[in-house]
């Protein structure tokens, strides 16, 4: 009798291990291919000092009374459009990406495309804040055919409300319990409407003490959001310790994912510098481990560079592309900085024209890519889609397949208790 039962156990054990033969090489398979699609896709275009006219426009529909600016809507999505959803992540890692579409918007979009097929949650930078609570629909907002596209290709679409244009403008709605409840009433009909997955929350730059009220308005936002089956994303300052209103702790609560905005080390207004140093990401990862659960943490990832004049004035943010076209008309000595002081940098510099330029490049990414492993998170948010260097996603289809827990994770799938 043991003899068969323990024939039995072997066969099955066997199966499992052929069709997860199966499934790895299948994955390897279709990632190659797509790495191929995404780098042809994705060649830097001749020319990018003007702002591309936007190829994808999204249809005319009033707003919502009383809430979004006017003549500046999508087309409504039909309800059976809110039940397209997958599995998460595709790959083992969440690889989120916040898409601009009232700026480079052709290019951030083509991006979109050629990548859909790893994007686990794509974020459109689509609404501004009021102090009355209203939201301000940006250029290209509500796009019905993006919202669709999406959801075919188990995208989620997280759009973003942000104050960059008002930075008082979130400190007046959060103020009071009351205003807190008039705001989030108009983010879920805008949700409601619109076929969202759910939303992602950027208010950056408010006041040291007001923690209680960003801590209460993200709270009750995300009861709202998960009572109907909806993701609530926040973007986050990255710090090791405990500066300003946004309390980590209490945030990983509440939130599905906490996306670190882990670049801006160096910024416009700041001395020439590198953008996102690996000390200080790995610095920014360790303390936020201690403060929420690693399978909610984003690490930012940045896709940018910034250009500052050697008078000491203000850096102007720059794409791949810009990069290279300064690069191809200069031709400055690049340096790879690796250490500064013993400390890990991954980032490049040149100077030119009297400016200095500091961007990342693979190394950066891969050694980004390699302590999201290490300390097993969630994945990567990237600011921003279009205009990046292309082999970007081809490093990252490459990190996602070498993953280790991706395989083990699905080895769980065939196992008892998972």
């Amino acid at each position: 009798m043991f003899r068969h039962l323990f024939r039995g156990v072997l066969a099955i054990g066997i199966l499992v291990w052929i069709v997860f033969l199966w499934q790895f090489i299948d994955l390897r398979i279709k990632h190659s291919r797509a790495a191929d699609a995404a780098a042809q896709a994705l060649l830097p275009r001749a020319t990018s000092t003007a702002l591309p006219v936007p190829t994808f426009v999204a249809p005319t529909l009033q707003p919502l009374p009383n809430t979004v600016a006017d003549g500046q809507g999508g087309s409504e999505l039909p309800a059976s459009a809110n039940d397209v959803r997958g599995v998460h992540p595709k790959t083992g890692r969440y690889v989120a990406a916040w898409l601009p579409t009232s700026f480079d918007a052709e290019a951030a979009r083509a991006t979109f495309e050629a990548n859909k097929d790893i994007l686990d949650e794509v974020s459109p930078f689509w609404y501004g804040v009021r102090p009355d609570g209203t939201l301000i629909a940006d250029v290209g907002s509500r796009d019905a055919e993006l919202v669709q596209i999406a959801k075919e290709n188990n995208v989620l679409i997280i759009p973003t409300v942000h104050n960059i244009e008002d930075l008082e403008a979130a400190s007046v709605v959060l103020a009071t319990p009351e205003s807190r409840t008039n705001h989030i009433n108009i983010i879920m009909d805008e949700v409601r409407t619109y076929g969202y997955d759910g939303i992602d929350i950027d208010y950056e730059s408010l006041a040291l003490d007001y923690e209680d009220e960003f801590t209460a308005f993200m709270t009750e936002l995300g009861a709202a959001l998960h009572a109907e089956d909806k993701l609530l994303t926040v973007a986050v300052h990255a710090h090791t310790g405990r500066p300003d209103y946004q309390n980590y702790a209490d945030l990983g609560k509440v939130v599905d994912r906490l996306r670190i905005m882990t670049y801006d080390y160096s910024w416009r207004g700041s001395e020439p510098g590198p953008i996102a140093p690996m000390f200080w990401v790995k610095a920014v990862a360790e303390y936020a481990k201690t403060q929420v659960d690693p399978s909610k943490i984003q690490i930012g990832i940045s896709f940018y560079a910034y250009d500052w004049p050697g008078n000491g004035g203000f850096g102007v943010a720059r794409t791949y592309t810009e990069v290279e076209e300064i690069k191809a008309t200069y031709q400055p000595q690049i340096r790879l900085v690796e250490e500064d002081g013993g400390q890990q940098i991954q980032e490049s510099t040149f100077n030119y024209a009297g400016r200095t330029v500091w961007f990342s490049n693979y190394r950066s990414l891969t050694a980004k890519m390699e302590m999201v492993r290490e300390n097993d998170l969630a994945g990567i948010a990237i600011w921003r889609l279009g205009s990046e260097d292309p082999q970007n996603w081809t490093y990252i289809r490459e990190s996602l397949k070498q993953d280790p827990l991706i395989v083990q994770r699905s080895i769980n799938r065939y196992l008892p208790g998972h």
